[in-house]
């Protein structure tokens, strides 16, 4: 008998398998984002950075990251899903561990906004390539408070564990470390991961105009990116600035740390929780719009706490991921969509809740300075909360499959029943 005549038994499609190495790409990716804090006094040292140009970093970063978004969608319909995203992986962690070996500041700067860049490309295109597994599962929002709680994991050990490191070795060693693991996990990925079968779309193909017009015409899209908006904004407000106002108000050091540990550690179990309970309810809007309330409530109470500030992080950490979530899934499951422009309908999303990240803090300092920090803080729960009320009106069920068992029919499948 020949080899061509030997019946094989098809390839068994494990989607958690591919969930569980795409939530490591995203604990690497958020590692070098969030590792360059604990590296700032010995960047001080041997750049002769300012505090402004140390702040500038992050920005860097930022910049890089935000006007990928959408472009980052384009290149996984062109060239494809897989290619893409660990392409992006391994471009982060290989400049980020450049930036460890930078010998001037300048440099640093160029290699942070290129590493922002990259991880924009590993991002909204690793969101796309868990929904393609999971869209129309009873695991859908679940699978995306997965990759939520991920990213939580990846900043909060930047922040915290990350200064371990950076004492343990040096500054320089630790952005290599961190910069190593994501290409480690690059691999990992391109060895394990696979588009879902009948779904030759997401290997690549020309970019059409049809295609991209029905995303950027989305009004599902723009709504939900909309209803992000403030909360995107203040949930990165409060990790930014919640350690500079509570040393104002003489909270002691002790108390400030376990808050800003807790901020990103809640994310673990909001996330999950609302992707959980947003897959059993069959719907979409009332955990956007009530996970994004739940946050407003945290930063009412952080002017109110005083000493206790670890309560309100718990609660806007809880609130925004729980958001996050179910927020990721939605994409996917607009019928306007199709597959292989998935990550294009989320790169539009997130690009729209960046401006909310980069308007939302401006104001806030502003308000600060002008009329104080409870009326700061106020601002931001309002804005959270008010922007959450954009979401879409129509809360659709979402029909129910085997996520073993892909549905793809042309990549144009009615998710919402």
């Amino acid at each position: 008998m020949s080899a061509d005549a030997v019946i094989r038994p098809p390839e068994r499609q494990s989607p958690w398998l591919k969930l569980a190495v795409l939530a490591l790409g995203f604990a690497a990716m958020s590692l070098n984002w969030f590792d360059m804090p604990a590296a700032f006094s010995g960047i001080h040292k041997s750049l002769h950075a300012s505090v402004p140009e140390l702040a500038l970093l992050v920005s860097a970063f930022v910049i890089g990251y935000g006007v990928m978004h959408i472009p980052a969608g384009f290149l996984a319909a062109r060239y494809g899903l897989r290619a893409t995203l660990t392409a992006g992986l391994v471009l982060e962690g290989l400049l980020g561990a450049a930036s460890g070996l930078a010998g001037n500041y300048p440099t640093m700067i160029v290699l942070r906004v290129a590493c922002g860049l990259a991880a924009s490309n590993y991002a909204g295109v690793g969101i796309a390539a868990v929904s393609v597994w999971f869209r129309g599962t009873r695991g859908h929002a679940f699978a995306m408070g997965v990759v939520s709680a991920s990213f939580a994991l990846g900043v909060t050990i930047g922040l915290s564990a990350w200064v371990a490191v950076v004492e343990a070795t040096t500054w320089r060693a630790a952005l290599i470390i961190a910069g190593g693991i994501a290409v480690a996990v690059g691999v990992l990925i391109v060895s394990i991961y696979r588009i879902p079968p009948d779904a030759a779309a997401l290997r690549g193909g020309p970019l059409t105009r049809d295609g991209v017009r029905r995303v950027l015409r989305s009004r599902v899209l723009w709504r939900y990116g909309l209803a992000f908006f403030g909360g995107y904004g203040a949930y990165f407000t409060a990790t930014q600035l919640l350690r500079v106002y509570a040393t104002s108000i003489h909270v002691s050091s002790a108390s400030i740390s376990v808050a800003v540990v807790l901020i990103g550690v809640a994310g673990i179990p909001g996330s999950t929780l609302a992707g959980w309970l947003s897959d059993r309810a069959g719907s979409r809007r009332p955990y956007v719009v009530g996970f994004l309330l739940i946050q407003a409530l945290g930063l009412v109470l952080i002017p109110v706490c005083g000493g206790l500030l670890w309560l309100p992080a718990v609660i806007v950490g809880f609130g925004f991921n729980g958001c996050f979530a179910v927020f990721q899934s939605t994409a996917a499951e607009d019928p306007s969509v199709s597959i292989e422009h998935i990550g294009t309908a989320i790169g539009l999303m997130l690009t729209i809740a960046a401006v909310g990240g980069f308007l939302v803090p401006a104001v806030f300092g502003r308000l600060a300075v002008s009329a104080g920090y409870t009326a700061a803080w106020i601002f931001a729960a309002v804005v959270c909360s008010a922007f959450a009320l954009l979401a879409p009106a129509r809360a659709k069920k979402i029909a129910v499959r085997n996520p073993a068992v892909p549905v793809m029919r042309d990549g144009l499948e009615q998710l919402n029943g």
